[in-house]
């Protein structure tokens, strides 16, 4: 199972796990597709672990999403 946060949430956790990284530094990470993401309304959720996994490796992961959401074209 996933972690989800808010970028909000992502930079606490970053300020208390030492990891030295700013908001707009994880928001530029989400909006480019470095680190999974979703918009849900106002709120931009990001992966912990896949963010995680990138500042450790500074590679994507081709994990695919198990939340069954998905996009869907009218």
């Amino acid at each position: 199972m996933f972690k989800m946060n808010t970028i909000n949430e992502t930079a606490r956790l970053c300020k208390e796990n030492q990891i030295g990284i700013s908001r707009n530094h994880i928001r530029y990470l989400a909006a480019n597709g470095f680190v999974p993401s979703v918009k849900i309304g106002n709120k931009i959720l990001i992966n912990w672990e896949q963010l995680m996994n990138y500042l450790d490796t500074n590679t994507i992961s081709t994990q695919q999403n198990c939340s069954g959401i998905r996009k869907i074209t009218a």
